[in-house]
C-alpha cells in the first residue's frame, strides 16, 4: 500500500520506476567497465541528494540491481565521506 491506501500492482512500481530512473539506464544494452560503473553510480546518488536532499531507497535498489552490491555500496560510502569531510555541500 502506498501513503494513501490504494494498492499498487508490481507492474505499476516497475513503471514508476523506470520513469524515475530513466538517466540512469545502461549504454546500448551493455555492461559498463568498472570505473564506469562507479561513476554513474556516484553521478546519480550525487543527483538524488541534491534533488532530494538524501538517497532515495528505491534509487539504492535500482544501482544495486543494475551495478550490484559491491559498486553502489562502495559509491554511496564515497559520496558519505566527502560529505562529513566537507567537500560536498548540499542545501537543506
Amino acid at each position: 500500500m502506498n501513503f494513501f491506501g490504494k494498492k499498487t500492482t508490481e507492474r505499476e512500481r516497475k513503471e514508476e520506476n523506470e520513469r524515475m530512473n530513466q538517466g540512469f539506464s545502461r549504454l546500448n544494452g551493455q555492461k559498463s567497465t568498472s570505473s564506469d560503473a562507479d561513476l554513474r553510480c556516484e553521478e546519480a546518488i550525487m543527483k538524488d541528494k541534491e534533488r532530494f536532499g538524501r538517497t532515495r531507497t528505491s534509487l539504492m535498489k535500482y544501482l544495486r540491481a543494475e551495478y550490484g552490491n559491491d559498486v553502489a555500496d562502495r559509491a554511496l560510502r564515497r559520496i558519505n565521506k566527502r560529505r562529513t569531510e566537507g567537500y560536498l555541500n548540499y542545501q537543506k
